[in-house]
């Protein structure tokens, strides 16, 4: 298990600034879709969809993935009246700011703040909350799912994904064998979240009821040459400077051919690159 102070140097805010341009190609689109699928099959046949009177807020939200999966799924006029899309790295929130502004949203507002430290934000305001594969990133993910339970209403829904399977690092690590099979793999920011039954543990700590709570499974098989051809970029290049480190100038020249080698790997394995999520969907109480 990774130590606190690699997760923290893995998570500061100037690696997410250098992520910010090319966060969704490199991604392989992975996060929007899954969201996506989300959003249709699952939040909007809940008791709570969202629709034209809700206030929604994209937390932790990168380059705006929510806004633009709720632009993908839902039509015109069942969008949000309100969304804040919030992150704490000012890079981010900049690309946000930029897709979402010639988007349908009729009123979205891009602002830098700390998921885990909403004070600016009052209680019992949002309809809906997304934290969209970032609770693994958190320093404090208590305090994030804290703040996310007070800026809802009662009877608002909190959408919360994150990794069960994060394919990256699986082939990441799959290269790093190849090349050094001697030194530590990188490690994984939250790495506690890929163990069944800590999400729900989290949130339930962080105030809401268990019978409030539905929790599901997402698999996305990457297969579209585009989006693999984003995520090897992703594993080649400098975003994974930490695996390489302790490389002499011959290991380096092999780190590309490495990695392409291991996607290569886990294409023959799953017909493609598989992530694996935990969704979990969770109601405040009424009664709050």
């Amino acid at each position: 298990m990774a130590s606190q102070a690699q997760n923290q140097n893995l998570t500061r805010s100037d690696f997410f600034s250098k992520f910010a341009q090319v966060y969704v190609r490199q991604t392989g689109h992975s996060t929007l879709d899954i969201l996506s699928d989300v959003i249709t099959d699952n939040v909007q046949a809940s008791a709570h969809p969202i629709g034209p009177d809700s206030v929604v807020h994209d937390t932790a939200a990168g380059p705006g993935v929510g806004g633009a999966a709720l632009v993908a799924c839902l039509p015109k006029d069942q969008l949000p009246k309100e969304m804040l899309v919030s992150d704490s790295v000012a890079m981010m929130v900049a690309a946000a700011r930029e897709s979402l502004v010639a988007s349908p949203l009729s009123h979205v507002e891009c602002k830098e703040l700390d998921s885990q430290d909403l004070s600016s934000v009052p209680d019992n305001y949002f309809t809906h909350s997304i934290d969209n594969f970032s609770i693994q990133t958190f320093a404090r993910p208590n305090d994030a799912l804290r703040e996310t339970y007070r800026t809802l209403r009662p009877a608002g829904l909190a959408i919360v994904t994150c990794w069960r399977r994060f394919a990256p690092m699986f082939i990441v690590h799959a290269a790093q064998r190849k090349v050094r099979p001697d030194v530590p793999l990188m490690p994984t920011p939250g790495p506690q979240f890929f163990e069944e039954g800590v999400l729900q543990k989290v949130v339930e700590e962080s105030g809401f009821a268990k019978e409030g709570m539905t929790m599901l499974d997402k698999v996305l098989v990457v297969k579209d040459d585009e989006n693999v051809a984003g995520l090897t970029m992703l594993m080649s290049g400098p975003l994974m400077v930490k695996a390489r480190e302790g490389f002499t100038e011959e290991e380096e020249a092999r780190w590309v051919e490495s990695v392409r080698q291991s996607v290569k790997e886990e294409i023959e394995q799953f017909g493609g690159i598989r992530f694996e999520a935990y969704v979990l969907l969770a109601t405040k109480s009424r009664a709050t």
